[in-house]
């Protein structure tokens, strides 16, 4: 619904024109509107309007606007947006919640360390290029407490003395690791970027082929990796084959003894294919069988044993469940160049716990940006009051706290400008949260901070980039186009039946069929029977009841004995309808056909709106809109400074 509700936004806001920028000090006004019923002045400056103009009027735009033209769909925009706002809609909670969030998506970006964000994703492609084959042994603490760190810190620090000893990687794991691959002796198989946490990535690729590690923490707990093996990577392999009956490569050991003929150089491989080769597709292209990717069915053992071959040019037998292949890896293709693939790794860094690292930094450098310094004194009253249950107490100590508490963007706040957070996160921890008072209230106090600065930097990024501003505008002004157009328009046409029906009988005329339609049900029975007796109940029903009555009817004891079908037919739509009401002689009649009836009316025209539901509605909210920014412009005072549009060249 979201999806649905954000593309419809951005429709509406494209047809007017709706990515807008502010107004600078030296831009002059293009026009204003005036509400006369309240204090409230729009101004639209010139660069706004011309940069939407230019922007929805380009060689692209399926349908260009005249500048008048353009204006006055502008002025209707923005007629709209005013009176979303006059109704309080841009007050409403869901409307804050929305723009609150679509806010904090757009600013990341912008509030992202880039060059840190490169260096992660660069030093992400290079480990890529490289399998890692590890192992490790986990001691577990998901699920405990602060009370348990100190054991089982002492555990993993005696297997590491264990490890120093001489003991066994694999048996120290199975015996002690409270990770499932404890039955593999700790075996992880490979360890690339991205497939495991961060901290355990890092402690992989550092750990030396053939060692392991020193004890680390992650949030799993705590570890000891060992690493195997390192290979590099290969995504892909192009190779050339000979295959060879099972009968014939088994005879005598001929694929081993024809593989070192061809290493020998003492046959020649084409030749060999032609003689030998029992696949035809490879064999026509002298034993070129493509590029792995493009074996779909290739058995997964032989997709690793084919990428375990590790060198180009060298003749091996790989023995499938029939076949014998005797084959040479012609290229291996490892990590595309980084150019291609820098936006991919750099979202990929962005969705991890990568992207942590980038937040952590980002709250670090906007902190030493506007200066933010906490007063430890300040802090201290706020501990002890975290507790306090008594409400009278409560107030009587708020009233005490006039001290400074921290410094800002180059000024210093005192405890009070902190209470009305404090009254929440007092709330909060007492349902919530067993943490104890100091770490909870400093992790409270260190999301105060980042609000604080996050803030600031959001009113300097509007201020200083257009393309934020335009896109954060665009989105508010589209939110509230979309709420007040649901309630003018939209909603009020779909629910308003006594309008619906007094705009079609003013405009029954618009509203022609081309061919009768037949508006009633058509009734399939099992046998003639059960036709029978619908038949002689039909004429004691009104068309509404039909439907229910017969399936109450018929249709009971786990039997359907009738299947009825209510609509507005048009010829052809109804294999029923066709034959007994169109009349239709080259209409076959199935066994589901044979027993049926039908109860309604053959329509030359509509009747009802609900005969033209669809379009009389699409019609009818037309109408609304139209009357809606006609009242608008009544009650509005639109002034252009015509003077100002001169400046603005089509």
């Amino acid at each position: 619904m979201r999806d649905m509700k954000r593309c419809l936004i951005a429709i509406f806001v494209w047809i007017v024109g709706a990515q807008l920028v502010a107004a600078q000090n030296a831009d002059p006004v293009l026009f204003t509107i005036k509400s006369l019923g309240d204090e409230y002045l729009e101004e639209v400056t010139k660069s706004e309007f011309e940069y939407i103009y230019r922007k929805n009027n380009s060689n692209s735009t399926v349908e260009k606007k005249s500048l008048k033209e353009y204006l006055q769909l502008f002025i209707d925009f923005k007629l709209k947006v005013m009176d979303a706002k006059l109704m309080w809609l841009d007050r409403s909670e869901s409307y804050k919640k929305e723009l609150s969030t679509y806010e904090a998506q757009l600013t990341l970006p912008y509030m992202r360390d880039s060059l840190m964000e490169e260096e992660l994703a660069r030093e992400a492609y290079d480990r890529a290029a490289y399998d890692v084959y590890a192992s490790h042994i986990l001691v577990s603490m998901e699920g405990k407490d602060d009370k348990d760190t100190a054991a089982a810190f002492a555990k993993i620090n005696d297997i590491y003395g264990q490890l120093e000893k001489g003991a066994s990687f694999s048996e120290l794991a199975k015996k002690y690791s409270d990770c499932p691959s404890k039955r593999d002796g700790g075996d992880l198989g490979v360890i690339s970027p991205f497939s495991t946490v961060y901290p355990f990535e890092n402690a992989v690729y550092a750990t030396k082929v053939g060692s392991y590690s020193k004890p680390f923490r992650t949030r799993f707990g705590y570890h000891i990796v060992k690493v195997s093996d390192k290979k590099p990577h290969v995504s892909d392999v192009r190779y050339s084959q000979i295959v060879l009956s099972d009968s014939v490569a088994k005879k005598d050991g001929f694929a081993e003894k024809l593989c070192e003929q061809l290493n020998a150089g003492k046959v020649k491989f084409a030749d060999m294919v032609k003689k030998y080769s029992i696949d035809t597709a490879s064999a026509k292209k002298k034993g070129d069988a493509g590029y792995l990717s493009d074996q779909p069915y290739t058995p997964p053992f032989f997709s690793t044993m084919l990428l375990q071959i590790g060198q180009t040019g060298k003749y091996v037998v790989l023995n499938s469940v029939v076949t014998t292949h005797i084959v040479v890896l012609k290229e291996m293709i490892g990590n595309k160049p980084y150019d291609e693939v820098r936006n991919e790794y750099r979202a990929r860094i962005a969705k991890s716990d990568r992207g942590d690292l980038l937040m952590g930094n980002v709250d670090e450098r906007l902190k030493q940006k506007f200066g933010f310094k906490l007063y430890e004194s300040g802090v201290e009253p706020f501990y002890r009051l975290l507790k306090v249950t008594d409400p009278e107490e409560l107030q009587v100590e708020y009233r005490k706290l006039t001290e400074p508490m921290y410094e800002f963007n180059g000024n210093v706040y005192s405890q009070e400008t902190f209470i009305p957070s404090f009254r929440d996160y007092r709330r909060s921890y007492k349902i919530h949260d067993t943490l104890p008072v100091k770490q909870y209230l400093d992790g409270r106090i260190s999301d105060y901070a980042r609000n604080l600065c996050w803030e600031a930097e959001k009113e300097e990024l509007k201020a200083r980039n257009s393309d934020y501003r335009n896109l954060l505008k665009e989105y508010s002004d589209g939110l509230l186009l979309f709420e007040v157009s649901s309630q003018k328009v939209w909603n009020k046409a779909a629910k308003d039946k006594d309008g619906l029906a007094r705009y079609f009988k003013e405009n029954r005329s618009q509203y022609k069929w081309s061919a009768p339609k037949y508006k009633g049900v058509a009734i399939r029975c099992v046998d003639k029977q059960t036709l029978d007796k619908v038949n002689k109940l039909l004429p004691k029903l009104e068309l509404d009841s039909v439907q229910k009555v017969l399936n109450r009817e018929f249709n009971k004891d786990g039997k359907t004995l009738v299947r009825v079908e209510k609509g507005l037919f048009a010829e052809g739509a109804n294999t029923v309808v066709d034959r007994l009401v169109f009349k239709k002689q080259d209409v076959r009649p199935d066994d589901d056909a044979s027993f049926s009836t039908v109860k309604g009316n053959l329509l030359s025209a509509p009747e009802s709106y609900m005969d033209v539901k669809g379009p009389l509605t699409a019609d009818y909210q037309n109408y609304l809109e139209t009357k809606w920014v006609s009242e608008l412009r009544d009650r509005n005072e639109v002034h252009v400074f015509n003077n100002v549009l001169d400046m603005i060249h089509e």
